[in-house]
């Protein structure tokens, strides 16, 4: 059974930190997802609950954050 998890990072911009979220499981990993980590926890629990299949993480990933640009 694949288990996706929150992943933290910590990134300096300009001489400023900040964090931001992505998601792992055993076999694949997307970094760098969002500053949000709630919105990140939501997506993980998602992709838990569909026991999605880790060769498809990148596409998810891509959709997540085409959706979180177009309500910007």
């Amino acid at each position: 059974m694949t288990i996706y998890q929150v992943t933290q990072c910590v990134h300096f911009l300009e001489g400023e930190a900040y964090h931001s979220y992505g998601i792992r499981c055993d076999s694949a990993e997307v970094s760098d997802l969002s500053c949000d980590r709630t919105k990140v926890e939501k997506l993980a629990g998602l992709c838990n609950r569909l026991a999605l299949d880790p060769v498809h993480l990148v596409d998810v990933a891509e959709d997540f954050l085409a959706e979180e640009s177009a309500w910007k």
